[in-house]
């Protein structure tokens, strides 16, 4: 399946099209510099780790050198975006335009986390619905409020949100966004990719595949540009 390049206007296959914004692009316009792309334009953040040296430091990790991201303005933002072209076993007919299961994401990407875990000798994580809501709430803020990064405008970062919750526990965060516009094909999809690049990034990785979780939350939100994801660990 081929669509014209939106730079040149010839032929380029679907399967190439830019992995950060979506956009159909030749093989010598696909580089973000190439087309102007809108979804590297921002800097990024690493996994949330709390104090797991057990050396007193709550920071993020530093941020991992990635041909995905490039320095921007404003806050640390997630720019993982998604590859539109075919995931897994699902072929590609086009980006979801008829709205988003965010449940259907959270459920995939809490069962893709645990196969991940258990593969890696990690051990496997349960789901905690009231993780998960704290998870959620923290996507929905990060969409409400225009901002992607692991501590919102109030200064409050993860353990901040999970000690107002009632946990009292060593937290991990993974965080996620992307466009509307480039979305995959299904909500399996999407979720797989966002497991997959979380374990693409260093510092979201080890967040992922730390071995003292035993329990995860993960939260959708979807607004009229874009999808954010939180993935909360104890």
């Amino acid at each position: 399946m081929t669509t014209d390049c939106v730079v040149c206007g010839r032929d380029a296959a679907v399967s190439d099209a830019c992995p950060h914004c979506g956009a159909a692009c030749c093989a010598d316009h696909r580089s973000p510099d190439a087309h102007d792309c809108p979804g590297t334009d921002a800097g990024a953040t690493g996994g949330w780790r709390l104090d797991l040296d057990g050396t007193g430091t709550d920071r993020p990790p530093e941020r991992p050198l990635s041909t995905l991201f490039r320095p921007g303005l404003g806050l640390a933002l997630v720019t993982l975006v998604l590859v539109v072209a075919a995931v897994g076993a699902v072929a590609y007919v086009g980006p979801l335009d008829g709205g988003l299961d965010a449940g259907a994401v959270e459920d995939r990407v809490a069962e893709r986390t645990d196969e991940e875990r258990r593969a890696a000798g990690a051990g496997g994580v349960e789901r905690d619905p009231d993780l998960a809501a704290v998870a959620r709430a923290h996507s929905r803020d990060m969409r409400d409020r225009g901002f992607v990064d692991h501590t919102n405008p109030d200064g409050e970062g993860p353990n901040d949100r999970a000690e107002a919750a009632g946990f009292d526990c060593t937290v991990g965060e993974n965080i996620y966004q992307t466009p509307r516009g480039a979305l995959a094909s299904s909500e399996r999809a999407f979720a797989d990719h966002v497991v997959r690049s979380w374990l693409d990034s260093p510092g979201h990785r080890e967040t992922l595949l730390t071995e003292r979780y035993t329990r995860q939350g993960v939260g959708v939100a979807v607004g009229e540009e874009a999808v954010y994801v939180t993935q909360l660990f104890c």
